[in-house]
């Protein structure tokens, strides 16, 4: 084998690990349409009578790039009860990709709120009192107003049901899952409390 075939075998090597290919991807909103975030519904606290916080889901276009952008106002009680989020239906595309080992976020925060969560819901759970599988992340650079990659290992997603942890759940499993969303909150069951107002940007969401 030539010296050059070595250096072309390692270059495509090196590309495939760098850039994924579409089909790893689950939402790309650089390219997606107005539709496509039309989709979105909102899902907060105003579900319930003392809930006072709001989310949206809006896409940004400019002359350089596109992304979608999540704006959120969390109000929340005074035991720091509070949540904001947006959710979709989790494309089809997504069972198969079950052998996966979790989820990539291409995201860049700004204001208020640090922590954020991704938010899987089952089939038969959707417009229940519903059990969800969610796992929390806290933006890094935030402060620093920079995109940043974040990786939620799907064994690391928790079955949950109105915040508290719900005992001898099944695991997650990706061919159950119906929606899809994203959720900042106040932190009544955390050891941190947050409240205001905060964006985050999204440019991609991939299996990894």
């Amino acid at each position: 084998m030539t010296s050059f075939t070595l250096l072309l075998c390692g270059i495509v090597a090196l590309s495939t690990l760098a850039f994924p290919t579409q089909n790893s991807v689950l939402f790309d909103f650089t390219t997606c349409s107005q539709s496509e975030i039309d989709a979105w519904r909102e899902v907060s606290d105003t579900v319930r009578k003392p809930g006072m916080s709001k989310a949206v889901l809006a896409l940004q276009t400019t002359r350089v790039y596109q992304r979608a952008v999540m704006f959120a106002v969390i109000n929340p009680q005074p035991n720091g009860a509070g949540f904001a989020g947006m959710q979709t239906a989790m494309p089809s595309s997504a069972s198969s990709h079950v052998s996966s080992t979790g989820l990539r976020l291409q995201v860049r925060g700004q204001g208020e709120l640090k922590y954020w969560k991704v938010v899987l819901t089952d089939k038969d759970q959707v417009g229940t009192n519903r059990t969800d599988y969610e796992q929390k992340f806290k933006l890094q650079k935030i402060s620093d107003r920079e995109f940043e990659t974040v990786d939620l290992d799907f064994a690391n997603f928790g079955a949950y049901r109105r915040g508290r942890p719900v005992k001898d759940a099944p695991p997650l499993d990706l061919a159950k899952t119906g929606t899809f969303g994203f959720q900042t909150f106040g932190g009544v069951y955390d050891g941190y409390k947050q409240k205001g107002t905060g964006s985050l940007e999204i440019d991609s969401v991939e299996f990894y």
